[in-house]
This record gives C-alpha cells, sequence and structure tokens, in this order.
C-alpha cells in the first residue's frame, strides 16, 4: 500500500534559498580568508629578497660569462678552432680509410664480446668442476680421477679462450690507435676547446638552471610550493650550540641565509645589502669559522630564527639609520623587536663576540679593534672603578701615592689634577670641570674639591728626601735620552714617530709623555727614580737601564729642562671655608642625623674639616681605583661592575634627555659614556652629590668605538668547551708569556710576529737627519732603514717563517740573559736592553713562551755529536769566509762600522741552538729580513765559492761550520 505524502510546507522553497544564500556568502568568505591567509603566508618579505637576489645572480652569471675569455683567451679560441677545422678537413680526406677502420673495430668488438662470453662461461664451469673435484677427494669417491680430467679439461679451453680474448683486445687496440692517429689533429683541438671554454660552459650550464623560467614560475605558486619551491627558507643549525630563551637552551637555528644569500659567494662583494659577500670570506664563512659550523648569531647576535628584518633584531648604528630603518617596522624611527635580549650587534662591534670561543689567550687573531679595545681598558685601569671578572689580580695603573710628597708640590697636585692635559697629553682622566653644563656655582664647588684631595694626599703622604743630583750635561742628557732606549716606552709632545693607529694604543705611548716633567718633580727625586725606578715604587713596570749617575744626572737634566710655565702660573684659587663646611656637612648627613652631623662638623678644626672633605671627595671619585693612597688600600671600586656589560638590557639604560641624540642600544650609549661620561645628566635638576661622577677621558671616537667592543665582549653568554678554541699545552705557555711581554712591552723595541718594533722607527728619524747633514753621505731612504734595522733590538719572532727567538737560543742562556742583561750580546749598540727585575716565575714564563712559541724542546737542547773532522772542516770555510771580519770573537769587536757588527761567536755553544744555526746559514733573509748576514752556502753545488770542499754540498758545509761554532768558547773543544 502506498504512503502518503506529507503536506507540503509553502514556505520550504524561501527557507532553503536563504539557505542557499547563507551557504554561498559563508563559501565566498571563507575562500577570500582562506586566499588571503594563503597569500600572507606567501608573501613573505625573505621572497621578494631572494627573487632580486635571483636577478643579480643571473646579471652576475652573464657578466662572467662575457668576461670568461680574456683577449688571450679569445685569441687561442681562434688558433683552436683553426685548428680544429684543419683536424676536419684531415679526417674528411681519409674518410674511407677511417670508415674501414671503425668497421674493423666494430667487427672486433662484436668478435671480443662472444669471445668474453665463452672465456666467463668456461670459468663458471671450471669453479663448480673444481668444487665437485674437491668434494669427491675429501670423500673417497671413485669419479674422483674423471672429475679430475674433466677440470684438466676445462682450465685448457679457459686457458685457449683467455689467448683468444687477449689477441682481440690486442688488434683492437692496434686499430683504435691508427684511427687516433688518423683523427690526432681533431682530437687535440677538440680536447684544447674543451678545456678553454670549461669555465664558460660551467657558467652558461649555471645560468641556465638560475635563469627565471616557467617550471620555476609554477614550483614557487602559492600551495604547490609545499612540494619542492626554489624559493625557501634557509637554516643552519650548528652543533653544540643553543640560545638562552627563557631560562631554556634550544638549539640554535639560523635562517639569515635566507636573505644574505650573497653572503658566501664571491662575486657580490659591490652588492647591496642583504646580498653582500662576507668581509674576509675565507677567514670566516668558510676558513676556521666555517658558517655550517658556526652559523651567524654566535658572532653577530640577534634572534636567529626571525626571517624579517623586524623579527631578525636588527640594530641601527647611528641615529640617521635609525630613521632611515623606519619603513622596515612601518613607523616613522625603526622601532625594534621586543623582549629579545640579545639584539644583533650594530656595525663595528661584532669582533665582541670572539672572546665568547677564543678564551684565555691576550690577543684574538685577526680582532684589531677587540684587541685595541682591550688594551686601552687595561693602560687606562677601567677594572680600578669597575670589577671586571679576570682583572681582580692586576696592579693599579696610576703611581703609588703614598709618597706623593717627597717627588712633586702642592702647587703642581692641584693644578695636575684640576686638569691633567693643561699640561701634556696623558690617560690620567679629567674629575673636575667637565660637564657640559657646568654653572659657577659648581667651578667653585670643585676649586674647593680639588683644594681639599691635594691637602689630604700631601698629608697622608710619606715625606721622604731626595739630595740633588750631580751637575748633569743637558745636551748630553739629550742624546742619552733619544738613544738609550726611552723613546720605546715614551714621548715628548707631539712625537708620532713609529706610531700607528690610535697613539693611546702605541707601544711607543705605553708609558707617560714626559712632557713638562720639570714642572711636575722634584729633580732629586727624578735622578734617584732613573737609577732605580723600583726602589720608590715596587710594582712599577719601569725597568732599569743600569744609567751610571753622570748618565742619570745627564738625563735628569734634560727632563728638568722640560717646563710648562703657563700651566703653573694658572690660578689656584684660595680654600672658601663657607663653602667647604656647606659641602662636608652634605656628607656628614649622608650618614648622621642632622644634629649629630652640625655637632661633629662643629667640632673638627679648619685643618680637620679640609682633610674630611679631602678623603671623601676622594672616596666619591674613585681615585684609589688607580692609585694607592693610604687608607684606601681595601676599598672596594666605587663603579657598576662590568663582567657582563655586554649583556645589558637596553630598557635598563638611562638614556636621560638623550633620546633624540642616541640611537636606543647599548653600543650607542656606551660610545656616548666614554665620550661624554656626564651628558646623561644634563637638563636635570640634581643635588651635586647625586650627579653622575666617572670622569672624562677625553677619549677619540675611534678609541670610544675600541673600547665599546671591548666592553661589549664582557658577556653572560656562554659558549659549550666543545665549541670553544682549546689551546694545546705549548699554546697555555705561549699566553702566558705573551701576557707578560704586553705588561713589559716587549714590543716597544722588538718585533714579535707582525707588530712591534716601534723603536726602529725613532732610530730610522735619527739617521735620516744625520744623513741630510751628510753625515753618512747621499741621503738614501732605502739604506737609512736598514740602517735603523741593523741598529735597533733583533726581531724576536718572524711570523712568515715562524721562527724566532726560542728556536735560536737555549732556553737557559735565556734565563741568564733575562735575569741579567748587562752581558750584552751587541755591545756596540746604543739602545740597551733594560733590566726587569723578572721573578723566577716570570723568568721561567718567558723562556717556556720562546721555547713554545718555536715548538722547540723545553728546557734542554739536546747535546749536538761532534766530529772532529767535521770541525777542521768546518773551521777551514770559516776562515775562507772571513766570518771574523764581522763577528766579534772572543770579546775583540771587528773593524766594522756598527751596523756590519754581528754578535761574539764564542758564545755560541753556550747562547744558540744547533738547528738554529744550520737553518741561519742556510737562508739568513729567511729568518731575520734586512740583516746584513749574507747567504754563503748557495743550494747548487756550482754556484758554491768553494765546490771543492764537501763536493760543494750546502747541507754538509753548513754542518761542518756548525760543528765549528759549537766547538768556539769555554768547553766547546771537541
Amino acid at each position: 500500500m502506498a504512503k502518503p505524502e506529507p503536506e507540503s510546507d509553502p514556505r520550504l522553497a524561501a527557507r532553503t534559498q536563504k539557505l542557499n544564500v547563507l551557504f554561498a556568502l559563508s563559501s565566498l568568505g571563507l575562500l577570500v580568508t582562506t586566499g588571503l591567509m594563503v597569500w600572507a603566508d606567501y608573501d613573505r618579505e625573505w621572497r621578494q629578497y631572494q627573487i632580486e637576489f635571483g636577478r643579480l645572480r643571473v646579471e652576475l652569471t652573464r657578466e662572467q660569462i662575457e668576461k670568461a675569455l680574456s683577449p688571450e683567451d679569445a685569441q687561442r679560441l681562434r688558433e683552436i678552432e683553426a685548428q680544429l677545422a684543419r683536424g676536419r678537413k684531415e679526417a674528411e680526406a681519409q674518410r674511407d680509410e677511417i670508415r674501414k677502420i671503425q668497421a674493423e673495430i666494430d667487427a672486433l668488438q662484436a668478435e671480443w664480446y662472444a669471445a668474453d662470453q665463452e672465456y666467463r662461461f668456461t670459468k663458471a664451469k671450471l669453479d663448480v668442476a673444481r668444487y665437485e673435484l674437491d668434494e669427491a677427494v675429501h670423500s673417497g669417491n671413485a669419479r674422483a680421477d674423471a672429475r679430475g680430467k674433466a677440470v684438466r679439461e676445462l682450465e685448457r679451453r679457459w686457458e685457449e679462450y683467455r689467448l683468444v680474448v687477449e689477441g682481440i683486445l690486442a688488434r683492437s687496440d692496434a686499430k683504435k690507435a691508427r684511427l687516433a692517429e688518423l683523427e690526432s689533429t681533431e682530437l687535440a683541438a677538440e680536447k684544447a676547446r674543451t678545456e678553454l671554454l670549461a669555465e664558460k660552459t660551467r657558467l652558461e650550464e649555471l645560468l641556465r638552471r638560475i635563469e627565471p623560467g616557467f617550471v620555476n614560475f609554477v614550483r614557487n605558486l602559492p600551495i604547490l610550493d609545499l612540494a619542492n619551491p626554489s624559493l625557501k627558507v634557509n637554516q643552519i643549525m650548528p652543533s653544540s650550540l643553543y640560545d638562552d630563551v627563557i631560562f631554556t637552551q634550544t638549539p640554535k637555528v639560523d635562517r639569515c641565509t635566507t636573505c644574505h644569500l650573497g653572503i658566501d659567494q664571491k662575486g657580490f662583494e659591490d652588492a647591496p645589502q642583504p646580498f653582500t659577500t662576507h668581509p674576509e670570506l675565507d677567514l670566516y664563512v668558510k676558513g676556521p669559522h666555517a658558517i655550517d659550523k658556526v652559523g651567524c648569531t654566535v658572532c653577530h647576535l640577534g634572534r636567529g630564527r626571525g626571517t624579517t628584518f623586524v623579527t631578525a633584531a636588527h640594530t641601527p648604528s647611528t641615529k640617521e639609520q635609525e630613521k632611515a630603518w623606519g619603513p622596515y617596522s612601518g613607523t616613522e624611527s625603526y622601532v625594534p623587536m621586543k623582549h629579545w635580549d640579545q639584539p644583533m650587534l650594530a656595525r663595528g662591534a661584532t669582533q665582541s663576540q670572539c672572546v665568547k670561543c677564543h678564551r684565555g689567550v691576550v690577543e684574538v687573531p685577526k680582532a684589531h679593534r677587540l684587541n685595541t679595545g682591550i688594551e686601552l681598558i687595561e693602560r687606562y685601569g677601567c677594572y680600578g672603578c669597575h670589577k671586571i671578572k679576570g682583572y681582580e689580580t692586576r696592579r693599579k695603573v696610576g703611581p703609588d701615592l703614598s709618597k706623593i710628597a717627597s717627588k712633586t708640590s702642592e702647587e703642581f697636585i692641584f693644578r695636575w689634577i684640576k686638569e691633567p692635559r693643561g699640561l701634556r697629553p696623558t690617560r690620567m682622566p679629567q674629575f673636575w670641570d667637565v660637564r657640559i653644563d657646568e654653572t659657577q656655582e659648581l667651578l667653585r664647588r670643585n676649586n674647593v674639591e680639588a683644594n681639599a684631595v691635594v691637602a689630604y694626599l700631601m698629608e697622608k703622604s710619606q715625606k721622604q728626601s731626595y739630595p740633588k743630583p750631580p751637575p748633569g750635561d743637558l745636551e748630553s742628557g739629550r742624546k742619552l735620552f733619544e738613544t738609550v732606549g726611552c723613546l720605546a716606552c715614551h714621548r715628548v709632545g707631539e712625537d708620532l714617530r713609529g706610531i700607528e693607529g690610535l697613539a693611546n694604543a702605541s707601544y711607543r705611548t705605553y708609558g707617560p709623555n714626559l712632557d713638562g716633567t720639570g714642572s711636575k718633580v722634584d729633580s732629586g727625586w727624578l735622578y734617584a727614580w732613573l737609577r732605580d725606578p723600583k726602589a720608590y715604587w715596587p710594582e712599577t713596570n719601569m725597568p732599569s737601564l743600569r744609567l751610571t749617575k753622570q748618565e742619570a744626572a745627564d738625563i735628569t737634566a734634560y727632563l728638568m729642562s722640560l717646563k710648562n710655565e703657563a700651566f703653573m702660573d694658572r690660578d689656584r684659587p684660595e680654600m672658601d671655608a663657607a663653602l667647604r663646611d656647606e659641602i662636608a656637612l652634605e656628607y656628614l648627613r649622608e650618614r648622621l642625623t642632622v644634629k649629630q652631623a652640625e655637632e661633629r662638623l662643629a667640632a673638627m678644626d679648619d685643618r680637620e674639616r679640609t682633610l674630611y672633605l679631602g678623603e671623601r671627595t676622594t672616596f666619591r671619585s674613585g681615585c684609589f681605583g688607580c692609585h694607592m693612597i693610604p687608607g684606601f688600600e681595601k676599598t672596594m671600586p666605587i663603579g657598576t661592575e662590568l663582567s657582563e656589560q655586554g649583556s645589558k638590557l637596553v630598557d635598563r639604560l638611562e638614556f636621560a634627555y638623550e633620546h633624540e641624540r642616541l640611537p636606543h642600544t647599548l653600543p650607542a650609549w656606551l660610545h656616548q659614556k666614554f665620550m661624554e661620561p656626564r651628558i646623561f645628566d644634563r637638563d636635570k635638576e640634581m643635588r651635586p652629590w647625586d650627579r653622575l661622577r666617572m670622569p672624562k677621558f677625553h677619549f677619540k671616537s675611534e678609541e670610544a668605538e675600541a673600547l665599546v667592543t671591548a666592553v661589549l665582549s664582557f658577556t653572560k653568554e656562554k659558549v659549550p668547551a666543545t665549541a670553544q678554541r682549546q689551546l694545546t699545552a705549548d699554546e697555555g705557555f705561549v699566553e702566558r708569556g705573551r701576557r707578560l711581554v704586553r705588561d713589559s712591552n716587549c714590543r716597544g723595541c722588538h718585533v714579535i710576529g707582525d707588530r712591534g718594533g716601534t723603536i726602529r722607527a725613532v732610530k730610522a728619524s735619527q739617521l735620516e737627519a744625520l744623513a741630510k747633514e751628510n753625515v753618512f753621505g747621499e741621503f738614501n731612504p732605502a739604506a737609512v732603514a736598514d740602517e735603523a734595522v741593523a741598529l735597533s733590538p733583533p726581531l724576536l719572532y718572524n711570523e712568515e717563517s715562524r721562527i724566532g727567538e726560542g728556536a735560536r737560543v737555549q732556553s737557559h742562556w735565556l734565563h741568564e740573559f733575562l735575569r741579567d742583561p748587562s752581558r750584552r750580546v751587541r755591545p756596540w749598540l746604543e739602545i740597551r736592553m733594560p733590566t726587569f727585575g723578572f721573578t723566577e716565575l716570570q723568568l721561567n714564563t718567558l723562556t717556556h713562551y720562546f721555547a713554545s712559541l718555536d715548538l722547540v724542546p723545553y728546557p734542554f737542547e739536546p747535546e749536538a755529536d761532534i766530529d772532529p773532522k767535521r770541525v777542521a772542516i768546518g773551521a777551514d770555510l770559516f776562515g775562507k769566509w772571513q766570518c771574523a771580519k764581522c763577528h766579534a770573537v772572543a770579546g775583540k769587536l771587528p773593524n766594522q762600522p756598527p751596523a756590519n757588527m754581528a754578535p761574539d761567536l764564542a758564545t755560541a755553544r753556550a747562547r744558540l741552538r744547533p738547528g738554529w744555526i744550520r737553518s741561519w746559514l742556510e737562508d739568513p733573509q729567511r729568518i731575520q729580513p734586512g740583516t746584513r748576514m749574507p747567504q754563503n752556502f748557495p743550494k747548487r753545488p756550482e754556484d758554491n765559492a768553494f765546490p771543492d770542499i764537501l763536493g760543494g754540498e750546502q747541507q754538509a758545509q753548513i754542518e761542518a761550520v756548525t760543528q765549528y761554532l759549537l766547538t768556539l768558547g769555554p768547553g766547546g773543544s771537541p
């Protein structure tokens, strides 16, 4: 029975129509939303960079293709094409024979295939038959004999097929050789053409692959780019490196090369960012710092996972750059990514991160700005006011003031501490009168505080009197000062000889500038200081030059003539007692109640009030950070600790009213702090004792940049030991010695590696002046430079040949020489090796340093074997070469100009290492460029001056002379 139909709904059609409309609209909305979502994911900033780089790469490749063939190569190609044409013509003329030979080769190939098959099949059957024979023999089967016969038959047939195959191959090779002979001209030309066009062909193939085309267009379409796009995010995951994200160690992921596509490719050096080739590509990207091993952000910081300009945490270098970068963040001025603790380092500060991996070293190779900054920190003694991890045990950089009254006058001290640079160039900072917004009230206060500090220092100083020095000759003193070696560490005035780069980091500015010395010190004190610096200050770095009494008196006379009368004529205001009391009361009220402070002040007499203010001002200024001052021996540094300053968040920096003048970055803040330490007080209403107190060092901008780099290296970020450069045992000894070499300023006189020897420039200027006066005849700059090298302290390590003092001298001799350098190796030199008064530990450190630098045995050199016959031959060669004409022998100096003289050979056995003697005789210029030692032993016997001795063989003659030299002097007889 049929089911009755339900009653029809007259509104059903209308509701269905509305539902369809709603569905259509929602579908359209979903489609639009999905499209926008897909497009938002597709339209990334980095895609545009990759597309632009693709265009640049295509342009570069096309340019390289055009330049692939030089004019010489083009001419060579024309010659090859002509040769190829001749070859083809020759081949065409012999085409019938070539075809015949080729047909024969093809037939032989077929014949070989058939014979080779039979040969291989027979070998397989033979292997089976041998197995069956072995089984039959092993089991005692009666068919063993029959199987043996079968094996021998198969062996015979196998050998026959082998001969057949070899015969076919021999005939085929002969045919091929004949064919190659007929086509030799054509084949040679084709090979030469292929080799000549190899680079161009490679570039053309590269261009074919990278040129935009339909396939790449389709690969990079939305949705389809899920499969295998050519535009994609590139990332590097260095092993053992992590990012600290919310106190969690997460593996480091660097996606920088998503945009910086030319970073590891040559040819993009002049391309705009972000496509520029990395500077020093072979060192930082493809060498020991390979990008696939260390990534990018371990050196540059920033957010490695970011793929946009902002999310990568870029940092502007200047305020102008900050404004220029505004479009990246969609604002008028660039707004960096928030809440990322390690924004990318500003340009120029990257070297600061080298220390994370290069730990335990005095200098980081190739990091000039970082090394300069660290050098400046050490010289200016920043660790005196700021605690810096690793510098806790270093001595104070300023002189000991516990006996200042014995050295200078109260009048000088006041003028000096008020404006040190008014006397001469100096590293002593200026504490007073340096604010940009200094008021008259502050200026008066400054004078009161300075007077109080002077009174305090004089009160606490020991009073030690020095007798007047003997009469000295000023001109003799000037000559001694300029020649004995003082100018290796000191300058007078703006002397720039030998100074390259920043003057304050030069070896020649290691000691103070001595201009104005006559206005500063007592002549009796100066004479005693020159005679024995450590008697006054045991921790001084000033060595003794072993001056005689007359020499010290002469130099004293010269230095005391260096006066700055205008500086000493400056007014010294009288102490303003009322203002002094007001300031003293301010300090008392910090510790006491108002009533107690007033009572304490009232109980003090006039002198006590001055001394109290002097003590409090000395403390507030932190003078004890650089100087030993009685009463402050154990006082803690007053400045902010800098051990992790490089990791300090920008939000924790006080920019005050300098926001409009500085980029909101840590490097910019530090740079401004170094240039104008108290500028962040500008336009503030503050009490005097609440104002910033860091003194002004009058740094140049380049010095501040180096210091910023150094301070940024003080970071809390840790790199795992597996990622750090681990020092070998020898490298550890080298670094310990390198520290002592720096602290002793050895490079002021000696070249060690690629730096040092600044005294050579001073000596060259002196010789130049003499030469221009015709003392040495016509002026020859090259000759003067050579003369300066000969008359200067020796090179101690040749970076190029990697041979130095450690390879040259025996460690025991060097130990004794450093202990007492008065036994001079080159007594004719005016420059003296100073006596540093090294401790036994320091002596061992230095001798081990030089030995480890040259990788030679330490502490003893193996005894050399001496052959009397060789010694006799060596003595003969020694006489023939007239070595004693230039070398001193047994203390007797040769009759030569000083520049031509050479060390005493009677000390060779005790002083020199046999291996070094051999290397020196073989090629002196390789070890010490510019030496006047001739190369007497050529490699080719036919060039030898004495071919009849040991056949003119270089090494044999050198060994003979070496053994002879080792017999000279005490205990040297064979």
